[in-house]
This record gives structure tokens, C-alpha cells and sequence, in this order.
């Protein structure tokens, strides 16, 4: 026994020796360069902050929330929102809200209906945004009221009615809006991945998509050839909402008030000009009328005055992904 013993530490010092040897050989000499490493990076699937899916954000922090009479404010390490008011000048001045938003992580823009997507179930737009935990959320485009929808919410593909009659918004993976003029339905494609069907959009896939119109604002103008119906009522004065992108992860809310209680809305076009002097990159038009509602912290802070204000479909708004509270 005591023989064996000794021929494994005999064993173990020769392995240490030529460890040692094997280190200091890889220490380069005078004249010699350092040794190559290489390493391989592996992809991973892209993770967001939140899950693309039906579920609200975290809930946000209530002390970050400012109010002040003409302006508005939250932040977290993931999301900022300010929101200020202002007036159009002339005889015929409209009041109007902007705001403007920065997100960490694209997942933390969001859609919610009351029921989900194959549903026309109408409710208040605060007790929506309440329920999403939304700090800013902005009505929607009515999916259920055009003769021809195109519903696809979080991912998901409710239906594909497209037929040329309006423009669409897209928003992508990355929280990139694509404007569409007048699609047909063969004009957004799925592939199959992982046993689903994923649209995508110049390579990247398709979270949400809105079907009201038109686009307001294209590559930072005034979008001039936009695609009219009388559901829109562009020459008349309305109230009226809209969702821009101005950058990366950064986006602009920006609606107006009505003709009646001290305001005079905006024409279609009166208001793409408005929203276009935002520095905004890509505009969109969402449904408008005693629709339109922005909701700070759960509460309608636009057109406070009407007592009309309608129950909705759907909703658009951002979320905290922020844990530590």
C-alpha cells in the first residue's frame, strides 16, 4: 500500500511540473507577441424588459409622479414622461397637449383592450390605464369600428382585412414605427418560427399595428398626400389625437381640443402642422372626437371639462419596467 502511495504523489508532483511549465510558456520572451485568445459569443434571443403579451408593467413608483397646472412629469430608471399644455394663437386658439416619452426597453410600449383583441367591449379609458399600470396612456384607434380591420396587438394576429382603404402604423421589435400608405393585405407577410406565425416588417417582427389614419408626418414633414375618408373629417375643426416617434425609444403624444368649452379644434391638416413642429420623424392620426383622451397616472388630464367623454376599446400606453419599488 505504502508503495502505491507513493507512486501517485509521485504522479500528482509530475502533473504540478508540467502545469507550471505549460503557464510559464505562455508568458511571451523579449521579442515575442502576447498568445492569441479567441472567444465566441453565442446568440441569444432577444429578451425584453417586459413580455410581449396581454399582461400590464410594473407598477410605477407613485412619488415620482408631478403634477403642476400646465405640466406633468414622471421618472424611473426606465421610462420618463413630461407633459406640457399650450395654445395655438388667433382669434380661433385650440389648447393642446404634448407629450413626450423615453423608454429603456421597447417592450414598455403597449396595447390593452378590456376583453382582448377579438372583442368590441367597450370601458373607461382610466380604468384600463389603471389596470395596465400605465403611467401615460392615449386612446387607441378603435380597431373595432372600420368595415375593413387589421388587428395586430402584442404579437398577436387577430384578423387581415386589409384592402387599400387606409394607412397604417406599424411598430416593430425595436419600437421603430413604419407608416404604410393604403396596404393591401398581401402586403404584410407572416414566416413560420418555432411553430407560429411572425409578420414582420423590413426583417423585424411586427408588435403592434394600428388601421385608422392617415399619416400626419413622414421623414420629419408634413405628410402631404394623406389618405383622406369622411370618418376623419379633415376640414372640419375636432379634437384629435396623435402618436409620433422623434428617435430611438423616444416618442411624442400630442392631441387637441375641441370646438366647444373655450377651445376650437384643429383641421386635419392645421393639426399635422402642429404635431410636425415637434421634431418628430413618423407621425400617425388615432381615433379623435369625445375619443380622445391622455391619461396621466390614471386620470384624463386633456379637455378635463367634458362630461361626454367616451368608454373605449383600446388603449396605447407606456410602462414602467422598473422592479425596485
Amino acid at each position: 500500500m505504502n508503495k502505491f502511495k507513493g507512486w501517485v504523489s509521485a504522479v500528482c508532483v509530475l502533473m504540478l511540473l508540467a502545469a507550471n511549465c505549460v503557464a510559464e510558456s505562455t508568458e511571451p520572451t523579449a521579442g515575442e507577441s502576447a498568445p492569441m485568445t479567441v472567444s465566441v459569443t453565442v446568440p441569444a434571443e432577444k429578451e425584453t424588459a417586459l413580455p410581449i403579451d396581454f399582461s400590464g408593467g410594473m407598477e410605477p413608483i407613485e412619488a415620482n409622479f408631478v403634477e403642476d397646472k400646465n405640466s406633468w412629469s414622471y421618472e424611473d430608471p426606465t421610462i420618463s414622461v413630461t407633459i406640457e399644455t399650450g395654445r395655438t394663437k388667433g382669434n380661433m386658439g385650440c389648447d393642446y397637449w404634448i407629450a413626450t416619452i423615453k423608454i429603456q426597453d421597447p417592450s414598455q410600449l403597449r396595447t390593452a383592450s378590456k376583453s382582448g383583441f377579438d372583442r368590441s367591449d367597450h370601458v373607461k379609458g382610466t380604468t384600463l390605464a389603471k389596470r395596465m399600470n400605465a403611467v401615460l396612456a392615449i386612446n387607441g384607434d378603435y380597431y373595432s369600428y372600420t368595415a375593413k380591420p387589421f388587428v395586430l396587438r402584442q404579437g398577436q394576429m387577430f384578423v387581415n382585412l386589409l384592402d387599400g382603404e387606409r394607412d397604417i402604423l406599424l411598430i416593430d421589435e425595436d419600437g421603430d414605427f413604419h407608416g404604410l400608405k393604403l396596404p393591401q393585405k398581401e402586403d404584410i407577410t407572416g414566416v413560420e418560427a418555432e411553430g407560429e406565425t411572425v409578420y414582420e416588417i423590413e426583417g423585424k417582427r411586427i408588435i403592434n399595428a394600428f388601421n385608422f389614419g392617415p399619416i400626419l408626418v413622414l421623414d420629419g414633414k408634413v405628410y402631404e398626400k394623406m389618405a383622406l375618408r369622411a370618418d376623419m373629417a379633415a376640414k372640419d375643426r375636432k379634437q384629435r389625437m396623435a402618436i409620433a416617434q422623434s428617435g430611438p425609444l423616444e416618442y411624442k403624444c400630442i392631441c387637441c381640443g375641441p370646438p366647444a368649452r373655450g377651445s376650437y379644434g384643429m383641421t386635419l391638416m392645421d393639426f399635422a402642422k402642429l404635431v410636425a413642429k415637434q421634431n418628430v420623424q413618423i407621425a400617425y392620426n388615432l381615433d379623435g372626437g369625445d375619443s380622445t383622451m391622455m391619461i396621466f397616472n390614471g386620470k384624463k388630464i386633456n379637455d378635463k371639462k367634458n362630461k361626454s367623454t367616451r368608454d373605449i376599446v383600446d388603449i396605447i400606453y407606456f410602462a414602467s419596467a422598473y422592479e425596485g419599488n
